[in-house]
């Protein structure tokens, strides 16, 4: 085997060991990018249920429940506890927003969120809250806020309380 040989075969191991780890690369790439996903949906996950949890507190849960249907009898202190519940609730949807429009939130996951917005954007005191803070947001979210406003009526149904009784009742009269 001459030297030529013994060099063309060098130069093919070094092209395929090359090729290899670009492929190999390209599957890392691939792998951290599901997993920054996969971080990002569970931290979106996280933080809702933590939101939820502390709204789920007595004195919050009667002023969500007040705020969300409009009720005329809240207090200034009230409305306070219910402007940061809705700006809390408008942030952490910006965040969804924005993460979709940058590409690092699913579709799927994206649905899911406006499914969301649509059934809140339903109640009449929470498009009095977005009205009112709609201005703190950025132009792109702002409008997407108005949009999901403009789309969704305001619910026939809006005693969720009263809807799930109902549904409540239906159940048990078809487990007899």
């Amino acid at each position: 085997m001459s030297l030529e040989n013994v060099f063309y075969i060098s130069q093919s191991v070094a092209a395929v060991a090359v090729i290899a780890s670009l492929l190999y690369l390209a599957q890392q790439v691939r792998q951290a990018e599901r997993v920054q996903r996969a971080t990002m949906q569970q931290g979106r996950a996280d933080r809702t249920s933590a939101s939820s949890l502390a709204v789920a507190s007595p004195q919050l849960a009667r002023v969500f429940e007040k705020g969300i249907a409009g009720d005329p009898d809240m207090t200034r202190e009230e409305f306070t506890q219910w402007m940061v519940i809705c700006r809390a609730l408008f942030l952490s949807g910006e965040d969804s927003f924005l993460q979709h429009e940058a590409g690092m939130l699913s579709d799927a996951a994206f649905d899911s969120y406006v499914a969301g917005v649509k059934f809140y954007m339903s109640r009449p005191g929470m498009r009095a809250a977005w009205k009112l803070s709609a201005g703190q947001f950025g132009s792109s979210f702002r409008d997407f806020g108005n949009a999901m406003m403009e789309q969704t009526p305001i619910s026939k149904e809006a005693d969720a309380y009263g809807r799930w009784r109902e549904l409540l009742a239906s159940e048990a009269a078809v487990e007899k």
